[in-house]
């Protein structure tokens, strides 16, 4: 069983989607996001790439304690490929560039969730949708 299946990855997408000051809503599918994520080999495969790109600095911010910094869609598309955004693109009915900005706006909120010791952990964010709940 994913992280992502059933209740928990509808229960997730609204955590997240609150995290990004949209209550779930607005029209940003925050499963499809994650499962794409997962395509990608998950979001450590996701963070290496972008600290190849000369973002290490961000990325760091992400998962370090302190303000998360900021990363544009240029730099998630320049990183990721554009291949990876199209696919993401198409899963959300949306063009390129949307898809792009959506990940930029996302991926501080994933990793700093995902990673509250620093170090990115594939069930950080299942846990934590846990503790919001118990």
């Amino acid at each position: 069983m994913g992280l992502l299946d059933g209740a928990l990855g509808n229960v997730l997408g609204n955590v997240l989607g609150n995290a990004l000051g949209n209550g779930g809503k607005g029209g940003i599918d925050i499963a499809a996001i994650l499962q794409w994520v997962e395509q990608q080999g998950g979001l450590q495969a996701i963070l290496n790439k972008l600290q190849q790109g000369q973002l290490g600095d961000i990325v760091g911010s992400w998962l370090g304690n302190g303000e998360n910094q900021s990363i544009s869609g240029d730099h998630v598309q320049q990183a990721l490929g554009s291949d990876a955004i199209a696919q993401l693109a198409a899963k959300l009915g949306v063009d390129s560039h949307q898809a792009s900005e959506t990940v930029a706006q996302l991926l501080p909120t994933l990793a700093d969730k995902a990673s509250p010791n620093g170090e990115v952990k594939q069930d950080e964010l299942a846990n934590y949708v846990g503790k919001l709940f118990s």
